[in-house]
């Protein structure tokens, strides 16, 4: 238990005295001897009324009549050595009638320290009171000094008693003398467990520490100057051991003994290791993550300096991986990488380094290669075991493929920036020759990476610009044989050549352009069909492409409005285009996003279907109007039964939810006549057009409106 801390009282050197008589004139003959301008001077004319000023005022001393009415000055003075406020201020008495020792021990025994008779002696009476004020004085200080050493007691005591450290005291022999409430915590021990024991019975010394005199281990330390922190073991009550930091210092002065502070670190240190680990450990894979890689990579090569062999370095991208993030949500992205991370472990010796350096790109470092291209059987054994499908969540089932480069040292640089550079060189060149394919790197790399580069670049410019450009390819009714839609299709002409949306569509995504590139579609393609008002029927619908990015960003609904106002362009002559694993990313957004756009009038179809990762079960719940036969199973579909059962399967599907089905990528006379007969709705392919530049349109549109055009095997 704490000491309470006391009060220290004023030290007030212009001391109060009081004085008590019934007759005013010896009341101001007292006040003329003792008003010296230095002390304060109080009076009372009765015993009531002293009293009571007593216990108003700090009095320093009483000058007292004895003989009063009512009240005499014995029966006050027995009244004040009473109180506990007022039994410690010196009295003397002043009489002129009880002169005899009788009367003097009678006011000693009432609690009086001397007599004064009548008349009074002014030296004295001066003299006496000088005494007395300076001896209360020195009674009020040693008071002081003694609250003073009380408090400061207290005080440390308070701190010991608070402290989070286990403090311990311990005398010449190494017996514990004190020990603090944290200590006896960490201990989980009570005090008649500890005090008056040996302190050796709780402190395992590290064996590294310097081993002390067995029988005496404090005093060897009496006189040291600093103090040592070291690391201990404590043991508990119960037998247990935990790790602490450790302060040991002598006891100053003539005492013999040591105090020990103490701190258990056992939790400090486990999360300076978790630290440690999350420094060089990727918190997603578990892999090692940029810091594991460098370090690693410079591990291998100095040990390939010494030992003469080689050191390989793969950098490895998913293909394609942000269309699995924008389509099917992070969440099954993060259960792709950490799948993927698990399959590259496996692929590769149990001393050779795997790390991820962010996103999809992963690292293998390969050392002690007797040949450089020994790389390339790891980087085969990489492809083929992410190309084999993944199953996550809910089912479902993702297939990916990755772009391998290879730098090796000391071929390809002889540091761990340089074939961290060439082998990312080598990487978007094996992106470039058709991805799922690895490339070692070869100096020539360098001007191709910079041309991809000024690509990027150039399609930049041509996004802020708005110099992308649109060409629309014809869809027909496969019954009437009428133009009923046109597809609009981005273009870019880049320098005079023709840029292959197969190139700058997947630039586009990765760096983030799609969006402002497909706000600029919609508005084009809407403006353009406006203008087509005279040249094209009311029904003929123009179907716009939609993004991932595009259909995830919060504002689409507000940018179609907008574009709808501004063009004036009737609702129902317009088709958004969506794929099916962009619909299937966030099921419940989807749904609410589809019923917006579908009671603003707007047609919905589901473009390339069949290639994604749809559900029956949702495709229900989605208002859409009509999908699409990706061209994939069209292909094939004259000499592939498979390829026509599977597009069978999707017309008769889709017209038992009360869909239409429009079939892409038409280009004979057989695949239409096979697509009639299997009672699908609609087509478009080269069969009947290639896509057209806006100026073309207008003649294309009046051979294709001429009775002589029909499809061959129309009915």
């Amino acid at each position: 238990m704490n000491s309470p801390v006391k009060r220290l009282p004023e030290l007030d050197h212009r001391q109060t005295i009081l004085l008590v008589d019934d007759r005013p004139e010896n009341l101001a003959s007292l006040e003329a001897l003792l008003d010296d301008g230095v002390h304060k001077l109080l009076s009372a004319t009765s015993g009531e009324q002293a009293l009571q000023l007593l216990l108003e005022y700090e009095v320093s001393l009483v000058l007292l009549d004895v003989q009063m009415p009512v009240m005499n000055g014995y029966e006050v003075a027995r009244l004040m050595r009473g109180n506990r406020k007022t039994r410690g201020i010196p009295i003397i008495f002043i009489t002129a009638i009880e002169r005899d020792e009788a009367a003097a021990i009678r006011g000693y025994q009432a609690g009086a320290i001397d007599y004064i008779t009548k008349p009074v002696n002014s030296v004295v009476l001066q003299s006496k009171v000088a005494l007395f004020l300076e001896l209360d004085l020195a009674r009020r200080r040693l008071q002081q000094a003694y609250i003073r050493l009380e408090n400061t007691k207290a005080y440390y005591e308070s701190m010991l008693n608070a402290a989070g450290e286990g403090v311990i005291g311990v005398d010449e022999a190494g017996i514990v003398k004190f020990v603090n409430p944290a200590a006896l915590v960490m201990l989980a021990s009570q005090p008649a467990g500890v005090i008056g024991r040996s302190f050796s019975h709780f402190y395992l010394p590290a064996p590294e520490s310097d081993e002390l005199d067995s029988q005496s281990p404090w005093l060897g330390r009496r006189h040291a100057t600093a103090l040592a922190v070291e690391e201990a073991q404590f043991l508990r009550a119960d037998g247990t051991r935990f790790l602490a930091s450790c302060c040991r210092s002598p006891l100053a002065g003539k005492v013999d003994g040591e105090v020990i502070v103490f701190q258990d670190i056992t939790e400090r240190r486990a999360l300076e290791e978790e630290l440690r680990q999350q420094t060089v450990t990727d918190f997603l894979t578990g892999l090692g993550n940029r810091n594991a890689f460098k370090a690693a990579l410079y591990a291998a090569i100095e040990q390939a300096q010494r030992s003469g062999s080689h050191v390989a370095l793969l950098f490895i991208d998913l293909d394609h991986f942000k269309r699995i993030n924008d389509n099917l949500g992070h969440e099954v992205g993060d259960l792709l990488l950490r799948a993927a991370a698990r399959r590259l472990k496996e692929q590769v010796r149990a001393y050779d380094i795997v790390a991820r350096l962010g996103g999809d790109e992963f690292t293998i470092v390969l050392g002690d290669l007797e040949f450089p291209d020994d790389a390339a059987a790891v980087a085969k054994k990489v492809l083929n075991a992410l190309r084999q499908p993944f199953l996550l969540r809910d089912n479902v089932e993702v297939v990916v493929s990755a772009s391998i480069g290879i730098s090796t040292f000391p071929g390809c640089g002889e540091d761990t920036e340089t074939l961290m550079r060439t082998a990312d060189v080598a990487m978007y060149q094996a992106k470039r020759d058709g991805r799922n394919l690895y490339a070692f790197y070869q100096p020539e790399m360098n001007s191709r990476g910079h041309g991809a580069l000024m690509l990027e670049q150039g399609l930049r410019v041509a996004v802020e610009k708005e110099a992308l450009a649109l060409h629309y390819q014809p869809q027909f009714d496969l019954v009437t044989g009428r133009m009923v839609g046109l597809e609009a299709l981005l273009r870019w002409n880049h320098g005079g050549h023709t840029i292959e949306p197969s190139i700058f569509v997947p630039i586009l995504e990765d760096t983030g352009l799609m969006v402002r590139a497909g706000q600029w579609v919609l508005a084009a393609g809407c403006r353009q069909r406006k203008a087509w008002a005279d040249l094209l029927p009311p029904d003929c619908t123009i179907a716009l492409n939609l993004s991932a990015r595009q259909f995830a960003d919060k504002f689409l609904v507000q940018t179609i409005r907008r574009i709808l106002e501004q063009t004036e362009l009737p609702v129902e002559q317009v088709e958004l285009e969506l794929t099916e694993s962009m619909l299937m990313a966030n099921t419940e957004c989807t749904c609410t996003v589809l019923a917006v756009l579908k009671s603003m009038g707007l047609r919905l179809s589901v473009d390339d279907f069949g290639t994604g990762y749809s559900s029956l079960a949702y495709l229900k719940q989605f208002p859409l109007d009509a999908l699409k036969i990706d061209r994939q199973f069209i292909r094939n579909l004259t000499t592939s039964d498979k390829d026509a059962a599977i597009a069978m399967s999707i017309i008769q599907l889709a017209h038992n939810l009360g869909m239409e089905v429009i079939a892409e990528g038409v280009e004979t006379a057989e695949q239409l006549a096979k697509l009639v007969d299997l009672g699908c709705d609609m087509a478009q392919g080269y069969y009947f057009s290639r896509p057209v530049p806006p100026a073309d349109l207008p003649g294309l549109a009046l051979q294709l409106s001429s009775p002589a055009f029909r499809p061959r095997s129309a009915p």
